[in-house]
């Protein structure tokens, strides 16, 4: 039975204080490269994603759902200062953390401030992964968010902000009552919104809805549009006329508004039109990406006249449904053109670039599978490039970003807790503290739950090179090995192995190390930490990389008595029980070892976080710290870091 065993406590009021104080950030080294982590993974999230880039650091917009679970189980808990479900979602970097928050939910949650002060709007409680029918996220020049989205109550437009923190509430209006397939956004040069949209599958009309004043109006501007996976898409051209693009299925058609009428003009015959996106060039062009059967296209235009047609790359063909089959456009300031599309042949996205609009470049993203939706951005510079899908499988929201890792890019670090927390195999037990031994050559690396759970320490010979047998099991998910020079995870790395998706093993070759201590991180999750010891004459087992007891009292899953130490180190806990005295009050000492990573001590009455008896200040490792906790009355309790829910364990009370 597959079922998440873990919510991600990372609630509104615990990330404000998360972000009190600046997290290290983490160094990545050289060169292009694509990083992809999990935006989302609560509940189902992420559905129809929309990306956008405010103040160098990517925002997204999403549907969030009750995820489906089999019967005799329960959906996966929401902690306390999420968004209710469902809802419409937003998600944003900042200080190195992602901030989940919401633009609409049904009705205020009581004594509850949710991250980006979201709207309150009663059709939100109707919204269902079918009854959705699109999201589209802008930005405007002055950084302000407007979005639209579809469903089976109408079209909405909402307006906002990227700040989690805001004091000024998101507000939304009913643009009509007529349920839309295929929504787009576009604003014109003075902010007003223009909405695309369709009023069937197929062989509907296209409507436009433009604001004037406080009200909106609405014109069928063509007929004859939809098909399975067929959306509109809609830019300003360099005059400032709205250009509304849309597909039948068989051609793909423009109509340019100008002067109070529609102008229709065909884009390409033979085009099929499915996933459109639109953006609007620095050179005040129009450029459309879409599928046709085969190929994805891209079309540079802006008037009812001519279009140029250039192919970005071939896709295969596949089972995928229309709603999992987008494409997305976006520019940088220097007119480098970034589109992103879903190819049915591999279930995956694909990324490519081009200086010109003719001549593209696909970018290596490594292997994606069960993504869908994807939707693109880029920071005006160009230094990273983002693209937002939606992964089936686990049903979780992933942001992948493309760029120069010398750069500080905003890829968020630590990483979120993932979908399932996965033990090591012999149940809850924690990883192994002692070292372990190259033996012939090669040793054990396991990644499982966002952590090395096997191999943290490595003892290898100086002067020999030799095999990392790695270990990549959860699904889904990329990680890889890069070794430092040095104790440190710090610099460009000595080695950096390829990113592999698991469940995959792979066998890394290192070289030959000098005598003395070095780090390894994985380059996605770089709180993901090791130590590898190079030691002359190598073998044995060697001691522990975390300290099994701690300075004071006794180490948890001692006897129980007035003080106990608890080690944080490599975002795990050295025990997996602690032991407390019942009916008197106890210390907990925590020894956080892991540099620029806050940690702390929490305990409830289970594992649903329902009743929190105690939450102990975050502190910043590396340090000490003393909590005192209340008496307790005998029994068995739940642990936890607020921040690392896979942290986590059993409070004997006694």
């Amino acid at each position: 039975m597959s079922r998440r065993l873990l919510p991600l406590a990372l609630v509104a009021a615990l990330v404000a204080a998360a972000c009190a104080e600046e997290p290290v950030a983490p160094e990545f080294g050289t060169g292009d490269t694509f990083v992809a982590s999990v935006v989302d993974p609560l509940n189902d999230a992420g559905r129809r994603p929309s990306v956008v880039v405010v103040d160098g650091r990517p925002v997204i917009a999403y549907f969030s759902f009750e995820e489906d679970v089999p019967e005799g189980s329960f959906p996966q808990t929401r902690p306390i200062g999420l968004p209710s479900l469902p809802g419409v979602m937003l998600a944003t970097v900042q200080d190195g953390i992602w901030s989940r928050g919401a633009i609409a939910i049904e009705k205020q949650i009581n004594n509850v401030q949710v991250n980006f002060n979201p709207a309150f709007e009663p059709s939100v409680a109707d919204l269902t992964p079918q009854s959705a029918t699109g999201l589209q996220l802008a930005v405007d020049a002055d950084g302000g968010l407007h979005a639209v989205w579809g469903s089976a109550d109408g079209v909405f437009y909402a307006t906002g902000t990227a700040d989690p923190a805001s004091t000024t509430q998101w507000t939304v209006e009913q643009v009509s009552e007529t349920p839309p397939f295929g929504p787009s956004l576009a604003l014109d040069r003075s902010g007003t919104p223009w909405i695309a949209y369709t009023t069937a599958a197929s062989t509907a009309d296209v409507v436009v809805a433009t604001k004037e004043g406080s009200s909106w109006s609405r014109e069928t501007v063509a007929s004859g549009a939809g098909c399975n996976g067929c959306r509109t898409a809609v830019a300003v051209n360099e005059a400032g006329d709205p250009v509304v693009a849309f597909g039948d299925g068989a051609n793909v058609t423009a109509v340019v508004g100008s002067g109070g009428e529609w102008v229709p003009g065909t884009v390409e015959r033979g085009g099929s039109g499915i996933g459109l996106a639109a953006a609007t060039a620095p050179d005040g062009s129009v450029a459309l990406s879409y599928e046709t059967e085969q190929q994805v296209h891209v079309a540079t235009g802006g008037g009812p006249g001519v279009w140029t047609i250039a192919t970005v790359a071939e896709i295969g063909e596949g089972d995928a449904s229309g709603d999992a089959r987008t494409t997305g456009v976006a520019f940088d300031d220097q007119g480098v053109w970034t589109v992103g599309w879903h190819d049915p042949g591999t279930d995956g996205v694909g990324l490519a670039t081009s200086s010109d609009g003719q001549s593209f470049t696909p970018l290596d993203l490594g292997l994606t599978t069960g993504a869908q939706s994807p939707s693109v951005a880029t920071t005006t510079d160009g230094a990273a490039r983002f693209i937002a899908w939606y992964e089936a499988g686990p049903q979780d929201l992933i942001l992948g970003t493309y760029g120069a890792l010398g750069a500080p890019l905003p890829v968020a670090a630590p990483s979120p807790t993932p979908t399932e927390v996965v033990q090591p195999s012999g149940g809850a037990a924690p990883p192994s503290q002692e070292c372990a031994p190259v033996v012939d050559g090669k040793v054990t690396v396991v990644a499982e739950g966002i952590a090395f759970t096997d191999g943290q320490c490595i003892e290898a010979p100086a002067g020999e090179p030799f095999t990392i047998a790695f270990d990549n099991r959860d699904a889904g998910v990329q990680h890889n090995i890069q070794v430092f020079e040095g104790p440190d995870v710090a610099g460009s790395p000595t080695f950096n192995g390829d990113l592999v998706t698991g469940p995959v093993q792979v066998e890394y070759e290192i070289p030959a190390l000098d005598a003395g201590e070095y780090a390894y991180n994985c380059l996605v999750h770089p709180t993901m930490l090791g130590t590898i010891n190079a030691v002359e004459g190598g073998g044995g087992g060697g001691g522990g990389a975390t300290g099994a007891t701690g300075a004071t009292g006794t180490t948890g899953g001692g006897e129980a008595g007035a003080s106990v130490t608890v080690v944080a180190e490599n975002i795990a806990f050295d025990t997996s029980s602690i032991s407390l005295a019942a009916d008197v009050e106890t210390t907990i000492t925590l020894d956080n070892r892991d540099a620029g990573i806050q940690h702390n001590v929490a305990i409830y009455t289970d594992s649903s976080l329902s009743e929190e008896l105690f939450n102990g200040e975050l502190v910043t490792g590396p340090t000490t710290v003393d909590y005192t906790i209340p008496p307790l009355p005998a029994g068995e309790y739940y642990f936890v870091c607020i921040v690392h829910p896979n942290m986590n364990g059993t409070v004997v009370v006694g």
